[in-house]
């Protein structure tokens, strides 16, 4: 009686033991979705923060990928054919970017008279740096 108990409980170990085994080996990682960008900024734009200005996008006239500088392009006077500076020290900055892909530090307005550091976080956790900087067309 001793011996059957032992035996059933045996059996009952190994069954579980091959059911994990089974389970454990069963299981397979998605494959990449090679057809989803993982990388890049797509686009980069900038407008005035005040829309009572206007509400016209300005963009870099280089085409994605960009490299490590982006300048944003801006008439010399605006509106055109005015006689009033442009003011850039104040630009909202909009970025189009793929799936999985975020940007930090968070696009928000920036003075575009210098610098502003942002990187690109790829979804395959790789790091681009870019500089932003506006650039007034003489």
């Amino acid at each position: 009686m001793v011996k059957n108990m032992i035996m059933k409980k045996t059996k009952t170990f190994s069954a579980l033991l091959l059911g994990m085994i089974l389970f454990m080996t069963s299981c397979e990682s998605p494959e990449d979705n090679i057809s989803a960008p993982t990388y890049a900024l797509i686009g980069i734009a900038a407008q005035f923060a005040d829309e009572s200005i206007s509400t016209q996008q300005f963009t870099p006239k280089q085409q994605p990928p960009f490299g490590d500088t982006i300048r944003i392009q801006f008439p010399r006077y605006f509106p055109a054919g005015s006689s009033t500076p442009i003011d850039i020290s104040n630009m909202r900055i909009t970025a189009t970017i793929p799936v999985n892909v975020s940007i930090r530090p968070k696009l928000t307005v920036m003075d575009l008279n210098v610098a502003n550091t942002i990187e690109v976080i790829n979804s395959d956790g790789t790091i681009d740096k870019h500089v932003i900087i506006g650039e007034i067309e003489k």
